[in-house]
């Protein structure tokens, strides 16, 4: 892609940190998939749990970029968004597709599961190559759009609108991929954000419950600490 052909930096961007939680998830789950011992019961069942959060997460994005992004850009410059909607309409399909698989190998007898579980890892190989690629159209087409058509106060307002439609429950998971994910100036800046935007017992919980166990002890030492240092 053409260096000229790039978002402005200095404009708000609500894609980058979801996008980071989500690469790093596709990044964890392909080699997890690789590597399953389809012998091992209890293996089996986490590392599919693991990857039915992983499609439920990116299910919940398409569905905030739907109801909050997409309709407010086709009523400002219809057509725009035509080909991110069609993305969104495979990511459906590839969903139901992929849970269909997943469906297949926790019914399926042992011998059938490790040809059933090859079959599942190239097809959610394929979906991640979809899904990064579209990603970057997000993050460069779509997002110098938005750009032209609101500014960082309207895109600001709909990142909340979606922030706050997200459960609890959903929320922790999310956080649990986002932060690792994140450089540490962004870390700081998103628990900044939460703890002005949550009530403390839920920023408590979303801080003991998912930032926490997600980082090593010093990244995680390191944002609170420069938080103390901002508010003192």
């Amino acid at each position: 892609m053409p260096t000229n052909y790039m978002p402005d930096e200095t404009r708000f961007n609500f894609y980058r940190n979801i996008h980071k939680a989500l690469r790093l998830g596709h990044c964890r789950m392909l080699p997890a998939l690789g590597a399953l011992d389809y012998r091992d019961r209890a293996r089996i069942e986490a590392v599919m749990g693991d990857l039915r959060n992983l499609m439920a997460m990116g299910r919940g994005h398409l569905e905030g970029e739907n109801r909050e992004i997409h309709v407010a850009l086709e009523e400002r410059a219809p057509g725009v968004s035509s080909h991110a909607a069609d993305d969104h309409a495979d990511h459906e399909a590839s969903f139901a597709e992929i849970e269909g698989m997943i469906l297949a190998i926790e019914q399926a007898p042992l011998p059938e599961r490790e040809l059933l579980g090859r079959r599942l890892y190239r097809r959610y190989a394929v979906f991640v190559a979809h899904d990064l690629e579209h990603m970057e159209i997000e993050e460069t087409e779509l997002l110098m759009a938005l750009h032209d058509a609101f500014t960082d106060e309207e895109l600001k307002a709909m990142e909340a609108r979606i922030v706050a439609a997200v459960p609890p429950q959903k929320m922790a998971a999310v956080m649990m991929l986002m932060a690792p994910a994140l450089s540490h100036g962004e870390r700081v800046e998103l628990v900044g954000k939460l703890q002005k935007a949550l009530p403390a017992p839920a920023f408590d919980g979303v801080l003991a419950n998912a930032i926490k166990p997600a980082l090593d002890g010093a990244d995680y030492s390191a944002v609170i600490g420069e938080l103390m240092l901002r508010a003192a």
